[in-house]
């Protein structure tokens, strides 16, 4: 009798173990199947959404610096994009975006696109990661390369990422986004891309 109690209780012992070290095993080969920066290379499109405040100056007829402006507008913004990125994490693409005051602002919407240019840093153990981009009128890009000829760097923009379904989706969300008048204040822009 107590050896067949040992023998359960070994039993259920190595029962136990494996269903502990199962998921265990599972978890390191995830690991070693994660998602690297290399693999996020290639084309990608998405949309966007969020909101800011455009600063102006006293008559409204033009923006200004929001330290120092004496008007401020809140804005709605929607956008799509598509870009291009590299092995190394650097990206070339365009985004367009509308805006449109929020109610009881006579200001009209307005549609505007920019060539974004860039680097991601990424880590795999997490899937998430990093961009830093700068934002300009014009350009072009040749895949993730840029062409800045009639180029006007407008701003700089940096966000954050999570990656899913094995590289194929980007979660992002703006983390810090500035304009070359310092115009703009309260940037909230997400956005969803995938892979094409």
């Amino acid at each position: 009798m107590m050896k067949l109690r040992i023998a359960t209780g070994l039993g259920l012992l190595l029962f136990m173990a494996a269903m502990v070290g199962g998921p265990a095993g599972m978890s390191q080969a995830q690991a070693a199947d994660a998602i690297t920066l290399a693999d996020l290379a290639g084309k990608f499109a998405g949309r966007g959404s969020g909101f800011f405040t455009l600063c102006f100056n006293v008559g409204f007829t033009a923006p200004e610096d929001c330290a120092t402006a004496p008007n401020q507008v809140p804005f709605n913004q929607t956008g799509i994009f598509h870009r291009t990125g590299d092995a190394a994490g650097k990206f070339c693409g365009v985004i367009t975006v509308t805006t449109a005051p929020v109610s009881g602002t006579k200001f009209p919407a307005g549609v505007s696109a920019s060539t974004t240019v860039g680097t991601t840093s990424f880590d795999p153990t997490t899937g998430s990661g990093t961009q830093s981009f700068s934002r300009y009128n014009g350009g072009t890009c040749s895949g993730a390369v840029f062409d800045s000829t009639g180029a006007t760097l407008t701003g700089t923009t940096t966000s954050s990422f999570v990656v899913s379904d094995s590289g194929n989706r980007i979660e992002s969300i703006v983390t810090s986004f500035s304009t070359v008048t310092g115009s703009v204040q309260g940037n909230v822009f997400s956005t969803t891309s995938i892979r094409q």
